[in-house]
Order: structure tokens, then C-alpha cells, then sequence
């Protein structure tokens, strides 16, 4: 279940940077709009690691909410990347 979460995440990332780069918005409300779509489901991991850095799993929880804003983040680039030399081609 929790790949299929994770997988789940890291696709809808990747249609959000195509579809984010097809939007007509400043470049500032982009990368604003980005952030917020890619920090919230790290930061559900994340944070608990953070708060209570004494608990048992806080350094497995770190790694993970880092592993997942990295690969969110790099999923908004591609999606961002393939939409731009798609239209680029054309």
C-alpha cells in the first residue's frame, strides 16, 4: 500500500509540472503554486521527525520526508522539462 501511495504521489507530481508549465501565470505564482504542491506530503512525514528528534524512528522518518520532497521535486521538473520539448518540437 505504501508503494502505491508513493508511486501515486510521485506521478501526480509529474502531471503537475506538465500541467503547471502550460498555464499562463508569472513565473512567481509557478513556482509558488509548485512549492505547494510538492512540500505537503513530505512535510506530513517530515515534521514528526523533526519535532521529536528523541523518538526511536525520527532519523528514518528524516530520511524518508527528504527522499520524498527530493523525488517530488525532481517529478515537477521532469513533467516541466517534458512539456517544454514537447512544445519545443512542435
Amino acid at each position: 500500500m505504501v508503494q502505491i501511495l508513493t508511486a501515486l504521489y510521485l506521478l501526480a507530481m509529474l502531471a503537475a509540472g506538465w500541467r503547471l508549465f502550460g498555464l499562463g501565470w508569472s513565473r512567481g505564482a509557478k513556482l509558488a503554486a509548485a512549492i505547494g504542491l510538492v512540500c505537503p506530503v513530505p512535510l506530513l512525514v517530515l515534521l514528526p521527525g523533526l519535532i521529536h528528534p528523541e523518538r526511536p524512528f525520527a532519523d528514518l522518518l528524516r530520511a524518508i520526508g527528504l527522499a520524498l520532497l527530493a523525488c517530488g521535486a525532481l517529478c515537477l521538473a521532469g513533467g516541466v522539462s517534458a512539456a517544454w520539448l514537447r512544445v519545443r518540437r512542435r
